[in-house]
């Protein structure tokens, strides 16, 4: 997980090391502004690449998911809270669910800044707010994409999830106490489907969809979900509800049913991808309105 807020925080662009022949990403910890305009939101930019483009020349759904997720990934490392301390201790942070409100995705080559802070610790569970903006919109006033996202510990040495130790949540709990969240909706406790709906081709898993927790990335199921609906399907502005239930893993098959028509809770016309198991247990759920 990481650290971070505000969307009217200067996100630095200036020195960094070359990554390809023209990309730059620079991360940093923007400082306190002000003594009544505090912000601790790690933020990185980066211009957007071929290889993160899709057809219309624009940045791909699973591709912002990838900057969302490595937003707070690199947050979590320069706090010393990366994938080397998960290993060492077998606490990980795990993503239960997003809400990621698109308005546009970035052309290819435009250059953008992804921010991300914390926003509350509640019982077993930690939320997290995200913005992605074009570089020259220091002020935030108009962001591509807002997002919500809900979080668990999980202790892998006890198998379960667990309380947060008061260690791994402190080092965040500036960005809750001094940055306010988004003006969102809450995340839908649950999303329901009404029957089976149409069944896509069963997808087996494989080590590319893996990350180092050995399961299904949470990317690539964002990634297969939409990767069975029809070309043109999804159309933006929209917001993507996604929730994981179970983790799938080296070998497994996930089999994708498509739920057309169905109705979100603020009344938009919604479709719904179901990743499920073989007893029809869902892996993860992908909501598109």
């Amino acid at each position: 997980m990481d650290p971070s807020p505000a969307e009217n925080a200067f996100c630095d662009t200036s020195g960094g090391k070359r990554r390809d022949g023209e990309a730059r990403n620079v991360a940093k910890r923007i400082p306190k502004a002000t003594d009544s305009m505090r912000s601790h939101m790690y933020s990185f930019t980066s211009r957007v690449r071929y290889s993160e483009i899709g057809q219309d020349g624009r940045l791909t759904i699973p591709a912002l998911v990838d900057y969302l997720q490595d937003c707070t990934t690199f947050g979590s490392e320069e706090l010393g809270l990366g994938p080397a301390h998960t290993a060492k201790t077998g606490l990980a942070w795990l993503l239960s669910a997003w809400e990621i409100e698109i308005s546009e995705l970035p052309r290819f080559g435009e250059k953008i800044c992804v921010s991300t802070w914390a926003t509350g610790f509640a019982g077993l569970r930690a939320s997290r707010n995200f913005t992605v903006r074009r570089e020259g919109d220091e002020a935030g006033a108009a962001p591509l994409v807002r997002a919500d996202s809900s979080w668990f510990m999980f202790d892998a040495n006890k198998g379960r999830p667990v309380r947060t130790p008061k260690e791994e949540s402190t080092p965040y709990l500036e960005d809750a106490r001094d940055d306010a969240p988004l003006d969102l909706p809450p995340i839908p406790r649950m999303v329901r489907v009404e029957g089976e709906g149409v069944a896509a081709c069963p997808i087996t898993v494989t080590g590319a969809h893996l990350d180092t927790n050995h399961h299904v990335n949470n990317a690539q199921y964002v990634s297969l979900a939409l990767g069975v609906l029809d070309e043109g399907e999804v159309r933006l502005p929209c917001t993507l509800d996604v929730h994981y239930s179970q983790a799938a893993k080296l070998g497994d098959v996930i089999y994708p049913h498509i739920h057309r028509d169905e109705q979100a809770e603020d009344g938009r016309a919604a479709t719904v991808v179901t990743l499920d198991d073989e007893a029809g247990k869902h892996y993860a759920l992908v909501r598109i309105r």
